[in-house]
Formats: structure tokens, C-alpha cells, sequence
């Protein structure tokens, strides 16, 4: 039953052919001291045990050795001993599984593995691609320094399946490819996978071919999922060489990865194939989420600064907003820089004739109001619009993103609350069949006038153009005005920028 084998070191001994059976339950009653009286202990093939070995007597050893498990039959386990001997032995012998072997290994994964030289199994790991996964407990592995063994699974310490996207850290061919293995390691993503190669760009924008043996470490596993339209933190390439950046912009994914690369299109519309590596993460946000996000100016340009709005309908590369001061714009969704409420979250399904809390058009400029009011929904309309009886009978449709809470779920006959709408239900009825919600009585001020455009509001809008400014709209009204090119409403200039009053 015991060979010679060559293996890397010196000759060892290795056991019989392997048999069918891999798994096997040690029941209680099998003589094994560990488990105990009522204790079941199910081992597997690539477990480490300590167990006692046939001495030269071809008897039961009193001491005990460290080993592998290769294999079982019904009454026997197959293990290999880490001074190279290979034994069948009772299962009765195993007195200690040691730690249990779960990793999942495929021909072409990157292992961290023992190896066999002439004192059995060595101490330390080598890097090794899998090249074939034995019957009988065993894988084949060709290390670093080209030699292959076959070796127990149970040896592999860590296993690497690379993928494209990962960022690794590995050894590139000197002499601009040409050369052999360089000495020191740089980061680069991977494009391509093969069975003993991998393609991989370094951040210098180099591509090479290098054996899979020469990756030393995957700093970043590529776990994001990436889709046409999706929005993300992208690196881009700078400089006429084309390397990598060290910061990331927000761009859209514009066609699906081939060969380890997407298209994407950043926020000043410049596209670049870039690996999918480069792609930091994904930003998530759709309808009814309230989002920071540039808005186009007068001429339809992307603005410098940002304001805070709600998300009303997402397409491939535009999403369309309704800003708080009630203006309503589609913009690039690289615009939106980040998500400030995840309304999804936190507000439940919706249903016509449930009782919510939200916030409602300010009247003249449809601004959205700073406090909430309850109401009832009437109907679900598209672009993600609710249309809402408020406490006061006043109907307005408003992004459903202004809904805060739901107050009560409603139980009975919804059609009795909606048997006034159009059998449509479209949008543009709804609008039409509401009014206005009527101001707040207040006292008289202090003599300031209302707002002249929405006559609401007062007028701590500040309208500069020149070295003059006028002051006859609220702030909402004025950047209303100024964002869409309009002119002064007192003398016609054209405006050049606006602002809030002191103290307002």
C-alpha cells in the first residue's frame, strides 16, 4: 500500500488510489473520545485531525500525528500525515479534527498552498494556480517556481478567484513587456481571466499578460453591479499618457463591460472607456428620493452651485427634478451629486385613500412649504406624482418625495375617494380640477409689500445687475427669475445675480 513518489525536496510516501467516498459521519458509539456520548461529528475531506498511524508492527501507534483527510470508506479514513505518509486507518484512530477545510476550489483559482519536500509539509505557503481539483481529496497545483505537485486540498490555505474588475497589486515584465518578472509590484485592475494568465492595466495605463502566479495581493474584490445608466464615483484618465486618476468624478455607465472596460460619460459630457476597476462606487437614488443636484442656468448651462430637489422620473442619462423654489428641470444624472433622504426607505407603499403628512405647493410659485399638512391620497399618477386632498379640501398633485409619513393605512372602499377624478386619471385633468391653496392670514407687517410676483411672500429677494440692484421679489422668485433668464421685473436689466437679504 505505500509507493515512492517524487515530489519537490526529496522522495515521500504516498497511499493507495483513492476510493468514492468522501464524506463520512462519525457517529457516537465509533470509539473517538472527543465527540463524547451523545455528540455527532461530521468531518470532510480536507479537514486537519490528529489521529493515531500504523506503527512498524502494522499496530495502533499510542501516540498521534497531524494529518489530512483524503478520503473515507465506511469504516476507514484515508489520511495523509504531514511526514508524507500516507495511511487508511480506523476512523476509531481520529482523536481531533483540528480545523474543518470549506473552501470551494476550481481549476484556474489562485491558492496559497503547503507544499511536499523532503520533511513532508512544509511550514510556510506558496502562491499557486489550480490546475486540476483530483478525486480522492487531492488538487494539482504548479507553483511560482514552475513545479507542480499534487497535493491534499486540505493544504490550500486561500484561495483568490480572480475576476475583471479586481484591484490587484503584481509583479509586471520589465524592458516595456519584453523582460522578465520585475522585482517590485505595482497596482493595476483586472481586464481578463484566463486559466494561468491574467490581463491586467496598471495605473500607468501599461496592459500586460502576467501569470496569474505573479498577482501578490488583490487589495479590492469587484463585488458592484454595474448596469447601462447606472451613476457612479469613476476614475478617469489624466495626462497624455492617459494613467489614472487620483480622484473620482460622477459619470454614467453608457454601454455594458466588454473586455474588462465600460464607457462612461462624465459630468462636462467627455466620455472615456475607462476598466471597470476604476469605478469607486455606485450611486443610488431613483424617484421620490431628495437629491443635491446642479440645475441648468439661463443659457441651459450646468450651474456652479447646487440646490436641493426631488427626483420625479430617471431615464438613461437624465433625471428629471422638481426643485423646492417649484422650478422643474431635466438634467444629466451626473448632476445630482448626492442623496439627502432615501424616501423609499423610509415611507411604506402607498395606496389611494391612505392618510399621509407631506408638504404642499406654495401658492404663486409652487414652491414646496416648509411645514407638512395632512391629507388624503387620491390617486397614483406617473413621473412619481401623488395627487392629495389636503385637511382644508384643497386637491394638489406634488412629487411623492414630499410625502414625510404615513399617518393611516386605509382599509375600506377606496373608489368612494376617488369616484370625483376623471376616469383618465391622467395628470393634466388633476391639475386642472385644483385650486390654489389659499395663503395664510397674517397680520400686517411692517409695511413691507408682498412679493410681485407671487404675491405671498415677503421681499427678501436682493435682484443685482450692474452697480444697482432692486428688491421687489421673494428669494425663491428671484432665483426662479434668474435661472430662467428672465429680466428685473422693475427695470428690465438683465440680472446678474441674486440673493437673499440680511437677516431674511
Amino acid at each position: 500500500q505505500v509507493l515512492e513518489g517524487s515530489h519537490r525536496g526529496g522522495p515521500v510516501r504516498v497511499g493507495r488510489p483513492a476510493g468514492p467516498i468522501l464524506l463520512a459521519a462519525l457517529e457516537p458509539g465509533d470509539g473517538l473520545g472527543m465527540f463524547g456520548g451523545s455528540v455527532k461529528q461530521v468531518l470532510r475531506a480536507g479537514d486537519r485531525v490528529r489521529a493515531h498511524f500504523q506503527n512498524r508492527y502494522n499496530e495502533k501507534s499510542t501516540a498521534t500525528d497531524v494529518g489530512t483527510l483524503l478520503q473515507f470508506t465506511t469504516g476507514e479514513a484515508e489520511v495523509h500525515f504531514d511526514d508524507g505518509a500516507v495511511q487508511c486507518v480506523s476512523k476509531t484512530w481520529i482523536a481531533e479534527c483540528l480545523s474543518a477545510w470549506d473552501l470551494d476550489l476550481a481549476p484556474g483559482d489562485l491558492a496559497h498552498a503547503h507544499y511536499a519536500s523532503g520533511k513532508g509539509r512544509t511550514l510556510g505557503t506558496d502562491m499557486g494556480v489550480v490546475l486540476a481539483v483530483l478525486e480522492g481529496g487531492r488538487v494539482r497545483i504548479r507553483f511560482q517556481d514552475s513545479i507542480m505537485q499534487t497535493i491534499p486540498m486540505g493544504w490550500v490555505e486561500q484561495v483568490i478567484r480572480l475576476q475583471p474588475g479586481d484591484r490587484v497589486m503584481s509583479c509586471f515584465k520589465v524592458n516595456d513587456g519584453r523582460g522578465a518578472k520585475s522585482l517590485k509590484t505595482d497596482m493595476g485592475s483586472v481586464l481578463q481571466v484566463s486559466s494561468e494568465e491574467v490581463h491586467v492595466v496598471f495605473d500607468d495605463n501599461v496592459e500586460q499578460n502576467v501569470a496569474k502566479t505573479w498577482v501578490a495581493q488583490r487589495t479590492r474584490n469587484w463585488d458592484l453591479v454595474v448596469e447601462i445608466g447606472s451613476v457612479a464615483d469613476v476614475h478617469f484618465e489624466v495626462g497624455d499618457d492617459g494613467r489614472r486618476s487620483s480622484s473620482t468624478d460622477i459619470g454614467i455607465v453608457m454601454t455594458s463591460c466588454v473586455e474588462g472596460r465600460v464607457t462612461v460619460q462624465f459630468q462636462d459630457t467627455i466620455q472615456q472607456t475607462v476598466p471597470l476597476g476604476w469605478i469607486a462606487r455606485i450611486r443610488e437614488w431613483g424617484p421620490g428620493d431628495r437629491v443635491q443636484a446642479h440645475f441648468k442656468t439661463g443659457g441651459g448651462d450646468k450651474s456652479n452651485d447646487t440646490d436641493v430637489a426631488t427626483v420625479l422620473f430617471v431615464s438613461l442619462l437624465e433625471a428629471e427634478l422638481y426643485f423646492d423654489d417649484g422650478i422643474q428641470q431635466c438634467v444629466s444624472k451626473a448632476w445630482v451629486t448626492e442623496r439627502i433622504r432615501n424616501w423609499s426607505a423610509e415611507v411604506p407603499e402607498l395606496a389611494v385613500g391612505d392618510v399621509v403628512i407631506a408638504h404642499f405647493k406654495r401658492p404663486g410659485n409652487h414652491c414646496r412649504s416648509v411645514q407638512t399638512d395632512r391629507g388624503i391620497i387620491l390617486s397614483m399618477l406617473p413621473k412619481g406624482q401623488v395627487s392629495i386632498m389636503f385637511q382644508d379640501d384643497v386637491t394638489q398633485v406634488i412629487p411623492k418625495g414630499w410625502l414625510e409619513a404615513m399617518a393611516t393605512r386605509w382599509s375600506g372602499q377606496r373608489e368612494k375617494l376617488v369616484q370625483d377624478e376623471d376616469p383618465t386619471g391622467s395628470a393634466s385633468d388633476t391639475i386642472t380640477k385644483t385650486r390654489q391653496r389659499p395663503g395664510p392670514i397674517t397680520g400686517p407687517t411692517s409695511g413691507a409689500p408682498d412679493c410681485v410676483i407671487c404675491m405671498d411672500a415677503k421681499p427678501n429677494g436682493v435682484i443685482v445687475h450692474g452697480e444697482t440692484c432692486h428688491q421687489s421679489t421673494c428669494f425663491s422668485c428671484a432665483k426662479r427669475l434668474h435661472r430662467n433668464g428672465d429680466t428685473c421685473p422693475i427695470c428690465r436689466e438683465p440680472i446678474d445675480t441674486v440673493c437673499r437679504l440680511h437677516g431674511e
